[in-house]
């Protein structure tokens, strides 16, 4: 009966339905990465290796087997086609490495690349030609059923953070930059092409060949039948968990291209999608509107510092990426205690090899101290233009009055106060500042430091949200949204309630605390599953504990390539940085995102109201453009600075262009 209700809403909606509206982009002739550190096979690697997530809910070969979803008498396009993907915003990428070149790889192979620590590294592949960020992941074994599961589609670290921006003709590629992506129009496309490859007899007739063919199975009646039926079961299930997400459509703000609420949506994920059917579960409890939308954060020099994201809330990296991945749905069992609990599909190892590529070797070991990872881009001279050296001096002057004081020294000087040993201990934690408590016996601990391993660790300015004044909503999230969760999962805060309940019971406890105890066991799981040693486990936790913060506060992070992270702030709200270093009232009220032509004169991406680009209304709660203001009075609620002239503004610009 659910299937036909299902199917008469699909079949109403095929009479009016349509693709999402995607923008024109302005031609590119050529594409040019930055060169960022990384040699080629690195790049490619990283851009195609998976992290065992299958966020895309059907096999692989099914994914490829997807048309576009367009309403013709005549065959259409496949939904993987590289330029059809183009529209959401994802970045080509080449085959194999003989093609890297024409996607804008370095005809050098991109020099002796960054220094690692990682191992077993094997080259990525992708040889169907899918978009960064695109990963195939082997098949493996359900971790809640033991059923085995195909090869499956997924999204990577580098789906969301990479960036691009074209300037004439010139698609200029960024590792580690933020993704100008739409995932909520490639969400409503493979939704469509679901239901219209189940509706349209040609359609799922080259779906199913298609699909029998990669598989190297027998095109019979019977498998076909098994196929529609799994079609309709992905198609059901979708719907329902659609119906319930959709208690709270009306509270979300639209996120659109280069941004995702992305701690409420892992929320979602983890305490609702990987909580489905679980013994006395009510979805509706843990559903959470997805009101607080961030731009992607870029991600170079991340991995030393002392907190991250944007509410500077976890300190472990292999907490932090662990969560992403389950947040893009890696499998994980948490409803079924007859198999291994928090057993998961998460790649931990090819994350922690990730993780090695980015950060690069200790930066204050270097023979010239500085990142020696993925690094910030250099504004590329000879396609935006070259920097005014006279105003930039200028500009220079007024980041050292302005902005030093919560962005740090430039990070790329090695002249900086930042290097200097005399300043360590201002700027870098020390051994004693990362502390646990270890049990002396049952009534005692003791503190001792954490980090055996000597590493120091870049400290970040923590600001209040009241005195820095921007969108709250993303700071929220951690301290207020709370969570039910079953005492079977024996999660450490929920422990003192299950104390003396049936395992079958349910406790509500902070988001912020089960989410960080979930990801601590799924990883604990998988080193236990593989054997790691704990001198290995300390080294892929980044020598670093699983320290979680919930505070209303936003980091400030060093200025280093902010030149190519645009729309700005935490939220996207502000359109370019001229538009940030003005006073809020002059500050575009509402303005589009989508086209992805770069204006190199106020730094960001053109704001043209084209068809199939968004809004972005900044007086709508979780767009808020308010804060990080310059303007004259009392400084506070969210003024940080003195007014800045026209001529002031513009030199600052520029001299941010050249960090």
């Amino acid at each position: 009966m659910r299937w036909k209700i299902v199917a008469a809403a699909a079949l109403s909606a095929l009479a009016t339905a349509c693709a999402p509206l995607l923008p024109e982009q302005p031609p590119a002739a050529k594409a040019v990465w930055l060169d960022q550190a990384w040699n080629n096979e690195q790049r490619f690697w990283y851009h195609h290796e998976t992290q065992g997530t299958s966020t895309f809910p059907v096999p692989y070969t099914w994914f490829m087997a997807l048309e576009q979803p367009q309403l013709v008498p005549t065959k259409v396009g496949k939904l993987s086609d590289s330029k059809y993907l183009q529209g959401f915003g994802f970045i080509p990428s080449p085959s194999s490495m003989a093609e890297a070149v024409a996607y804008g790889y370095a005809p050098d192979g991109g020099g002796a690349g960054v220094t690692t620590a990682y191992y077993g590294q094997e080259r990525g592949e992708n040889p169907d030609g899918l978009p960064v960020g695109f990963a195939r992941t082997p098949g493996y074994v359900d971790p809640t059923t033991g059923a085995p599961v195909p090869d499956q589609i997924g999204l990577s670290c580098a789906a969301c953070h990479t960036g691009h921006m074209t300037y004439k003709g010139t698609d200029i590629r960024v590792d580690g930059g933020p993704a100008y992506t739409d995932l909520g129009k490639f969400s409503i496309a493979l939704g469509e092409s679901l239901l219209f490859t189940t509706l349209e007899a040609p359609r799922f007739d080259r779906f199913a060949k298609d699909v029998f063919a990669r598989e190297g199975t027998a095109d019979t009646p019977e498998n076909r039948a098994t196929l529609k039926a799994g079609l309709k079961a992905v198609l059901e299930a979708l719907a329902a968990q659609e119906k319930a997400f959709g208690t709270t459509k009306t509270q979300n703000v639209e996120e659109g291209f280069g941004r995702l609420d992305a701690l409420n949506r892992i929320g979602n994920q983890v305490f609702v999608t990987d909580l489905w059917g679980a013994e006395g579960f009510d979805p509706l409890v843990n559903v959470a509107p997805t009101n607080a939308p961030v731009n992607y954060p870029h991600i170079w020099n991340t991995s030393w510092f002392e907190w991250v994201q944007y509410d500077a809330s976890i300190m472990e990296p292999m907490v932090r990426n662990a969560g992403e991945s389950l947040g893009v749905a890696a499998k994980v069992n948490l409803v079924n205690p007859k198999r291994p609990l928090f057993g998961s599909s998460v790649a931990v190892d090819n994350i922690y090899q990730m993780e090695s590529l980015l950060a690069g070797p200790d930066p204050l070991k270097q023979p010239v101290p500085g990142f020696a990872g993925l690094r910030s881009p250099r504004w590329p001279d000879a396609i935006l233009g070259a920097v005014d050296t006279a105003k930039a001096g200028h500009g220079k002057q007024l980041y050292a009055e302005l902005c030093q004081g919560c962005h740090l020294p430039p990070v790329n000087d090695p002249e900086s106060d930042l290097w200097k040993p005399e300043y360590r201990d201002r700027y870098w934690t020390t051994p004693t500042d990362i502390v646990v408590q270890v049990p002396v016996d049952q009534n005692t601990t003791r503190t001792e430091p954490f980090n055996t391993n000597g590493e120091r660790y870049l400290k970040l300015p923590e600001v209040p949200v009241v005195e820095i004044g921007t969108d709250p909503a993303q700071a929220s999230v951690l301290t207020a949204r709370q969570v039910a969760v079953p005492c079977w999962l024996d999660l450490a805060p929920a422990q003192a309630q299950c104390e003396g309940r049936p395992d079958s019971s349910w406790v509500q406890i902070s988001f912020a605390a089960a989410l960080g105890d979930v990801v601590q066991n799924t990883t604990e799981r998988w080193y236990q599953d593989h054997g790691t040693s704990h001198q290995q486990q300390e080294a892929m936790n980044g020598w670093r504990p699983n320290h979680l913060q919930a505070l209303l506060v936003y980091k400030a992070r060093p200025l280093d390539g902010i030149w190519a992270t645009g729309p700005f702030l935490h939220n996207g709200a502000v359109p370019t940085l001229m538009a940030l270093l003005s006073p809020v009232a002059e500050r575009p009220q509402s303005f589009c995102v989508g086209v992805r032509e770069f204006d190199p004169v106020n730094v960001g991406y053109v704001t043209t109201c084209e068809p199939g680009t968004n809004v972005i209304n900044t007086s709508i709660p979780g767009n808020l453009n308010t804060g990080h203001e310059f303007r004259d009075g009392p400084l506070g609620n969210g003024v940080i600075g003195r007014g800045l002239t026209v001529a002031e503004r513009d030199a600052l610009v520029e001299y941010l262009k050249t960090l």
